[in-house]
C-alpha cells in the first residue's frame, strides 16, 4: 500500500518520502493493537507509539482498509478515537 497524498507536488514528495518506512509503521501500530485487548485510541497509540497525530490516524486508516483494524471516529471531532 502506497502512502495517501492530496496531488500536490509537495504531498506527491511526502508519500513517496515515507514509502520505505510505510510497512514497518502499519507493522508496529498493528503489533501495538494485538497487545491489547481491548483496543487503543488514536491519541493512546500516538503516545505509546511517539508518534505525530497524523501518522497514528494514517496507519490506522491503512489497517481499517487492510481490514486489520477498526477505527471509530468521534461524530464531534470527525478524528479517529
Amino acid at each position: 500500500m502506497n502512502a495517501p497524498h492530496n496531488g500536490t507536488e509537495t504531498s506527491e514528495q511526502a508519500a513517496e518520502s515515507i514509502g520505505d518506512l510505510l510497512g514497518g509503521l502499519q507493522k508496529t501500530v498493528h503489533s501495538a493493537l494485538k497487545e491489547s485487548p481491548f483496543g487503543l485510541t488514536c491519541d493512546e497509540i500516538e503516545q505509546r507509539l511517539n508518534l505525530r497525530h497524523q501518522t497514528a490516524s494514517a496507519r490506522l486508516n491503512d489497517l481499517q482498509k487492510l481490514g486489520l483494524a477498526i477505527v471509530r471516529i468521534d461524530p464531534k471531532t470527525k478524528k479517529p478515537f
